[in-house]
């Protein structure tokens, strides 16, 4: 009886997908809205400024992190993977 309680349980842990998803999208939707505006910044910005300067060094600071948002993503998906894979495998076992 115990057993089928956990079993059902680690269904529930397959739902939190959807909120991986949506936490890339608006992470991803926030940086381009960002490299956005710091474009328009480093357009109206006089050459060799030290306002410039720290626009430039922002984006080169934040342009790392797009690269991450990939690897981030495979990760996620390798963990629901491992997710059902262990939630099928004491089943397989199991005669109900």
């Amino acid at each position: 009886m115990e057993q089928r309680s956990i079993l059902r349980n680690k269904k529930g842990q397959i739902g939190t997908l959807q909120t991986i998803i949506i936490s890339l999208v608006v992470i991803g939707i926030v940086l381009g809205i960002g490299f956005l505006v710091l474009e328009e910044f480093m357009d109206q910005m006089t050459a060799g400024s030290g306002a410039e300067e720290g626009v430039n060094d922002t984006i080169q600071a934040l342009a790392k992190i797009p690269s991450w948002l990939s690897i981030i993503v495979i990760l996620a998906i390798v963990g629901i993977l491992l997710t059902i894979v262990f939630s099928v495998l004491p089943r397989a076992g199991t005669r109900v």
